[in-house]
């Protein structure tokens, strides 16, 4: 990669906003701005420059809410909380909530067959920035799944920590032998995943497990999501692909395994039980004031709309009177129409009576 302008120097990443420029012969180019200041940089291919703004949005984007893309779940769960967050990235939950209804699981292929591309990266994007895409009104159910694979596969680590990938594929044996003990030594090796991490393992696990309930209408049963899901959901760090091939196999059953005995292996008060309080040192304080920032920023925005809210609530109770006031108006012209109605009729019926005696003197 080329660094165009200035040709030297630190930047300062956090709040800087990434512009990517369209595809050239020359290169693929993006941009690093901010209203003081715009550094302009080359990569040799789109890859390349797919993994610079990857890398670099985690860190510009990360203090005010965005930046999941490439960092850790326990990371990302750690800032988001300060905003409000809950227990599992927001990405996570927002994504199986769009699809967790009856209509979107029947959806055949879903997580197999890829989503409209545009869209994917669009709401990556919007995500990465920190800001609240809404699924409904962009997404459908491929889209939004492959979304949700897309965020997994960017993960630095595997959501159950590679470190622990030994001892787990080690449990299959354990498992065909004796399926109690080995759901037993499941659940033991899981009590290490970090907290996080199995928030956000248990909730896809119940998710899906729900989702091939729905094989016979989605075609994708356990097999065929633990082909999907294992590669993300458990992995080997090490580069050695003889061993990721060996072991593939026994993956896809740990997914498997994991998927079915989701009630057994995540108990509904476990992690709950065992949830860490948010450790404010793990975050760098720069960070931490932003992040501080954005919030009260937020709080300023709910503020501003409840005031506005306020406003609007009062100029429709006085849009309200003033109807009410022209209605007793309208209803007070209407009685002495009325009134007056009855008077001609009462004339009226006078007129007759007197021309009714004029007849019969005559």
């Amino acid at each position: 990669m080329t660094i165009l302008s200035p040709p030297l120097g630190a930047i300062d990443l956090p709040g800087k906003k990434i512009i990517q420029s369209p595809d050239t012969d020359h290169g693929f180019k993006f941009e690093l701005a901010d209203k003081d200041s715009s550094y302009n940089f080359n990569c040799d291919t789109k890859t390349e420059r797919e993994k610079w703004v990857d890398a670099i949005s985690c860190i510009s984007y990360g203090p005010f809410g965005g930046g999941m893309f490439g960092s850790s779940i326990e990371v990302t769960v750690k800032r988001e909380k300060l905003l409000g967050g809950r227990n599992i990235p927001k990405i996570i939950s927002q994504c199986i909530g769009y699809l967790d209804n009856s209509f979107r699981l029947k959806e055949n292929g879903i997580f197999r067959l890829p989503g409209n591309e545009k869209t994917v990266k669009q709401l990556k994007m919007e995500f990465q920035e920190g800001m609240e895409p809404n699924l409904e009104a962009k997404g459908d159910t491929h889209t939004i799944g492959s979304l949700l694979k897309l965020y997994l596969r960017s993960l630095p680590d595997s959501v159950i920590p590679s470190s622990l990938y030994e001892d787990f594929v080690a449990i299959i044996l354990t498992y065909e032998l004796n399926q109690t003990e080995g759901l037993n030594e499941l659940r033991y090796l899981l009590s290490k995943v970090p907290c996080s991490s199995f928030n956000t393992i248990r909730r896809l696990c119940e998710f899906l497990y729900k989702v091939q309930t729905y094989s016979d209408s989605n075609r994708m049963d356990l097999n065929n999501l633990a082909i999907v899901f294992s590669p993300t959901i458990l992995k080997n760090n090490s580069g050695n692909l003889d061993l990721e091939m060996r072991d593939m196999q026994k993956l896809k059953r740990v997914t498997e395994i994991m998927i079915l005995n989701y009630q057994s292996l995540f108990p509904d008060d476990k992690a709950e039980e065992e949830h860490e309080d948010l450790d404010l040192d793990m975050i760098d304080p720069e960070e931490l004031k932003n992040l501080y920032t954005v919030k009260m920023i937020k709080y300023q925005v709910q503020a501003r709309e409840i005031v506005t809210k306020d406003k609007e609530i009062e100029e429709l109770r006085a849009q309200l009177a003033k109807c009410q006031s022209t209605v007793q108006e309208q209803e007070c012209t209407i009685l002495e129409q009325q009134n007056m109605i009855d008077k001609l009729q009462g004339s009226a019926q006078r007129l007759q009576l007197q021309e009714l005696e004029n007849d019969s003197v005559n």
